[in-house]
Order: structure tokens, then C-alpha cells, then sequence
């Protein structure tokens, strides 16, 4: 593999670059582990002058490389190799550090990192292990490339690269602005994640005219009827049964007495407004009895009254979208309540992040139709073709940022500097295998995004505008 290939990686501790990872490993991101993390977000102090690289660019990578995580850590060293092996001209070394996924083993791995006289910081993979790796690299000018998707820790030459929440959700946001839903109720695990999420859709719909409409969390050891409760209580879900009760009986009486009962119903559409919630219910009505029209007065009543006696309640008109921030077996519960209490598909869109990626949703009937944010799978192929093709193995998500990384590192090598925070920031962005990478004045790397709708077939990606299946 590489065979001839002018650029070292040199193994540090006992690693073996290519030996085989594992595959069906869990991405631990700090969205999913709940750690928080330092706040200080200060980082290193940066300096703000280009330092001339003389000889060859040094790059720590800093990951778990033994223990249980220990295959992914290798992905991301795979990777980095992968973007490595592309500019073979380039004299540029990728360290390994094994953090051993713990805070102690990254203090560790930072202090020999620093001996080491690298030029780039590239890791850890919690943010909760980030501060002990800042204190490592007080007062010098590398920058650090952190895998956390914790987006307050950056700040200085500390830069953020995991799949933020905020991008995701202002995506998905500006998104459901553009299909005209702009009112909605996040639904979610308690937690750092779930806060996140709150507070970015929060932000994201008072930027754009819309209106975060009610909130709910539960306990992560929450049981079902607990879980049940609360969306309950979120959707208003016993004041629509008690309204739908008593519409229910004056309805069914006034379809009876009708001439013509089809008729009956679509007035009664249009009194609501047809392209209201309740009007578009009691259209569905009106053509459930005109297909049962042929086969006589009775066989339609029949047909039509025990549709509407299978109504539990009035359909929501609250809010047109929720946000699940859900990635394990809950998402589906879920889904299945909104269903029943009529709050969810057919009456309003539901949302996710990325963590929905990690699920199979295709067989589930409450969710077909929703939609969720992920890194933009047309970018990312090439990277993911040329990462199977070398290593027989498809990565997790989180390995492709060992390999943007490694493409700042060449980069920079490519200008004849040291990577200084300057030079991340720069106007452009990092482009490579895995689409076009870039970071902010914040410190946050900008991912190449898409929106996926849930199909029976699978994820299909949505075009960035126009209806979904346009």
C-alpha cells in the first residue's frame, strides 16, 4: 500500500499505522456523551505573524489509539494518511499520540507531542480532554484542531471541527422557512445535546420571523408512558381530544342527516379553510365517501362515520415542524405517539440532526417523510471511495476530519509557513476528497450540509430549494 511513497508517517508508542480497524464502531461524538467540556474556549495564544517553515511540517495527532476506541483512532490516522499520500512531494510528518480515551492519556500525549516540536495539533477526540491538551500548548503558536463538535470551546488557535449543532439546525431552519414552516416544538432527551439544539433552533428561528413553540425533554431512563406523557403535554393532546369529542358528535349527526354528504363535508372544509389542518382532514373525508359513493348511501355512511369515529383527537394547528434530537429507539416511540394523537406526520414535519444517520428509519411509517441534516454525502464520496479502496473498510463518520486536517497541514506546507491561526481562517477553505472545508472567523469549521428525507427506498438527499421531490 503507498508503495514508494516520499512522505513519512512516523508512529509514536506502539502503533501500527495500517493495521486493520474494526468496522461497526460507534461514533463517540460529545454530542452523544453529554460532555461539555472546558468553556474557557481560549485555546493557545496565536501569533498573528506567518513563521517560515524550514524543512519538514511536524502534525500531532492526538487520538485514542489503544482500548476500546482504538479502531477509530486508527480511522482517523488512516485518513490523514489518505490526504497525505496525495501530495507524495510534500514533506510532511503525521505523528500518532494515543490519548488512550482518557483525560490522563491526553495530557500525556500532549506533553510528548510538545517535546515533539510539532508545527499542527490536530485532536483530541472529547472535548471534556481538550483543556489539559490547551495547557500543554499555552503560550505557543500551534494551532489545534480539535475532533469536538462543541463549538463553545473554540476560540484563539483552538479550532472546533465536528459537525456542529448549530450549523445543522440553522439549516434545517432556514430549510423549513423556505417549504413555509417556520413554527416549531423541539422534543428530546435531557441533556447538553438536547440544550444545544433548543437554544440554536431558538436562535435560528427568531433570526428568521419564526416562533419556537413549546419545548419538552425527558429523562434519558425515562420509560415509555413517562415519554408518552410528556408529548401529551407538549402537543396539547388532552384539549384537542375533549374538542374533537365533542365535534365529533355533531359532525357525525350532520354527515347522517345530509343530501349529500360529500357535499356536507367539503363546506364544512372550506368553512375551517381547505388548506388548513382541520380543512384538509374533512376533505379526506368527503373523497373517503365519494369512493364508497358506487357502492351505495349506506356502505359510504358506514365507511365515512367509522373514519371519524377513528379520529382520537383534533389534529394540532400549533406548530407545523418538530425537532427530535433523537438517536436511539425513543425516536421511533416517538414518532408512533405523534402519530396516534394526531401531532406529527400529515399534520407537521418532523426534523432531525445527524444522529438520525445511525438509525434505520426506512420501515418506520410515523417517520417516512421526515427530514435531517448530515454532511452532504456527494461531497464526501470520493473520500469515501478512496478510503474503502486503501483500507478495505468503510469509516465512520468522524474519520474524514483526520483527513482535513491533514490537507490544512498541506496547505500550509504548499505556502512555505508554519499553519498559524491566521492561516486556518483563510478565505477559501481547505478543498480535497471530502468537498470544501472551512473555518470562520469563530473558529468553526463549515461542513459541506444536506437534508434528507426518509424514504421506504432510504435516505433520499432534497434539493437545496424547491418542493421536497421536485
Amino acid at each position: 500500500m503507498f508503495a514508494g511513497s516520499r512522505i513519512r508517517l512516523l508512529a509514536v508508542g506502539m502503533l501500527a499505522l495500517f493495521v486493520s480497524a474494526c468496522a461497526g464502531v460507534k461514533v463517540p461524538q460529545d454530542q452523544q456523551s453529554g460532555s461539555s467540556g472546558s468553556q474557557t474556549g481560549t485555546g493557545t495564544t496565536a501569533s498573528a505573524q506567518a513563521l517560515p517553515l524550514t524543512g519538514t511540517m511536524r502534525v500531532a495527532l492526538l487520538a485514542p489509539l489503544s482500548g476500546d476506541l482504538g479502531p477509530l483512532g486508527q480511522q482517523l490516522v488512516n485518513a490523514a494518511a489518505l490526504a497525505l499520500f496525495e501530495k507524495p512531494e510534500a514533506s510532511v510528518e503525521v505523528l500518532p499520540f494515543d490519548t488512550r480515551g482518557t483525560p490522563e492519556g491526553a495530557a500525556q500525549a500532549a506533553a510528548e507531542a510538545r517535546g515533539a516540536n510539532v508545527d499542527l495539533v490536530v485532536g483530541p477526540l472529547f472535548g471534556s480532554h481538550l483543556p489539559t491538551v490547551q495547557q500543554a500548548f499555552l503560550g505557543q503558536p500551534q494551532p489545534i484542531l480539535a475532533f469536538t463538535n462543541n463549538t463553545q470551546l473554540a476560540g484563539g488557535s483552538t479550532f472546533v471541527m465536528g459537525l456542529s449543532v448549530n450549523a445543522q439546525v440553522t439549516h434545517m431552519v432556514d430549510f423549513l422557512g423556505s417549504q413555509g414552516k417556520n413554527r416549531v416544538v423541539v422534543i428530546g432527551p435531557e441533556g447538553v445535546y438536547t440544550d444545544r439544539v433548543i437554544e440554536a433552533t431558538d436562535a435560528a428561528l427568531a433570526a428568521t420571523g419564526g416562533t419556537l413553540v413549546n419545548i419538552a425533554t425527558y429523562p434519558d431512563d425515562a420509560d415509555f408512558n413517562a415519554i408518552a406523557a410528556k408529548v401529551q403535554d407538549v402537543t396539547g393532546y388532552q384539549g384537542r381530544r375533549q374538542s374533537w369529542a365533542s365535534y365529533e358528535k355533531q359532525l357525525i349527526a350532520r354527515v347522517r342527516s345530509a343530501g349529500d354528504p360529500a357535499g356536507f363535508l367539503s363546506s364544512e372544509a372550506a368553512r375551517f379553510g381547505t388548506q388548513s389542518v382541520r380543512g384538509r382532514m374533512l376533505s379526506g373525508l368527503a373523497s373517503a365517501y365519494r369512493s364508497f359513493a358506487g357502492s351505495g348511501r349506506n356502505r359510504a355512511l358506514a365507511e365515512t362515520v367509522s373514519r371519524i369515529e377513528g379520529v382520537d383527537a383534533m389534529p394540532v394547528t400549533e406548530y407545523d415542524a418538530l425537532m427530535l434530537p433523537i438517536g436511539d429507539d425513543n425516536l421511533v416511540a416517538i414518532g408512533s405517539m405523534l402519530d396516534l394523537y394526531n401531532a406529527g406526520r400529515g399534520f407537521a414535519v418532523l426534523t432531525g440532526t445527524n444522529v438520525w444517520s445511525n438509525l434505520r428509519l426506512s420501515s418506520e411509517p410515523s417517520l417516512i417523510g421526515g427530514w435531517y441534516t448530515d454532511s452532504s454525502e456527494p461531497q464526501l464520496s470520493p473520500f469515501l471511495q478512496a478510503y474503502r479502496s486503501n483500507y478495505q473498510e468503510t469509516p465512520e463518520a468522524i474519520a474524514v476530519l483526520g483527513y482535513h486536517a491533514a490537507r490544512v497541514a498541506l496547505e500550509a506546507y504548499a505556502s512555505g509557513n508554519r499553519p498559524g491561526a491566521t492561516f486556518v481562517r483563510r478565505g477559501g477553505g481547505f478543498n480535497g476528497l471530502a468537498g470544501t472545508v472551512s473555518f470562520g472567523d469563530d473558529n468553526i469549521m463549515r461542513h459541506p450540509l444536506s437534508i434528507y428525507q426518509v424514504n421506504p427506498e432510504g435516505p433520499q438527499e432534497l434539493p437545496a430549494s424547491g418542493r421536497p421531490g421536485s
